[in-house]
């Protein structure tokens, strides 16, 4: 039976994919290159042939990371078959498995924090959770859901307001383990601070499986 041989490019693909799995479940520090090709059921030539090193396919991988998260959450707060009341909770669930997934990455639960890679990580998350959210709040606006007169700024207030509020409590308890009841109680700041009606930014915890996959 021959060899199949991929092409360069689903080569690179499959080492960053197996490289996220492994750095979300061992961190970076824990994760070695071959780690990592062995996975591929590859060689110490074939990882360097695609990557520099391990802080560039770490780089690489993140960066994949995040843009899946990206990809997924606006997809959920655009989703026409979610009723509009569903989404922002559904989307929630879907961040707090982001920060999760990142806290293990940096260390966090090792109390070994990469500090540059968690701000890399938040910050990116910040600016691109934006415009989906202000997609969302124009929506609302057209249900007639909320009246608010600038929904760019409210999405920078709501997106901000969300990771302080949950970089602070996560600071103060060393953990993100209780970001659903912490974020629960956010919901009802939101609603009062936009004047709209607390259905569209409540958290239902318990009823959002069936929009999940």
């Amino acid at each position: 039976m021959s060899r199949t041989v991929k092409k360069s490019a689903e080569r690179k693909d499959e080492l960053l994919d197996i490289a996220i799995r492994l750095f979300l479940q061992q961190g970076f520090e824990n994760t070695s290159v071959k780690d990592i090709y062995m996975e591929a059921s590859g060689s110490f030539g074939m990882f360097y042939h695609h990557f520099k090193s391990k802080e560039e396919i770490f780089a690489m991988a993140m960066d994949r990371f995040v843009g899946q998260f990206i990809d997924k959450f606006s997809e959920i707060l655009c989703d026409n078959e979610i009723p509009l009341e569903k989404r922002y909770s559904v989307a929630i669930i879907r961040l707090v498995e982001f920060l999760h997934g990142r806290d293990k990455v940096c260390g966090y639960e090792r109390g070994e924090i990469d500090i540059s890679v968690f701000r890399l990580m938040s910050l990116k998350i910040l600016s691109e959770s934006i415009q989906p959210v202000e997609l969302f709040l124009e929506e609302c606006m057209e249900n007639g859901k909320i009246n608010i007169d600038d929904t760019h700024q409210a999405a920078i207030f709501i997106t901000y307001g969300i990771y302080g509020i949950l970089r602070e409590e996560g600071l103060r308890t060393s953990s993100n383990k209780n970001a659903l009841s912490v974020l629960s109680k956010v919901s009802e700041l939101i609603s009062k601070a936009l004047d709209c009606d607390a259905a569209i930014f409540k958290i239902e915890i318990g009823g959002i499986k069936e929009y999940e996959n």
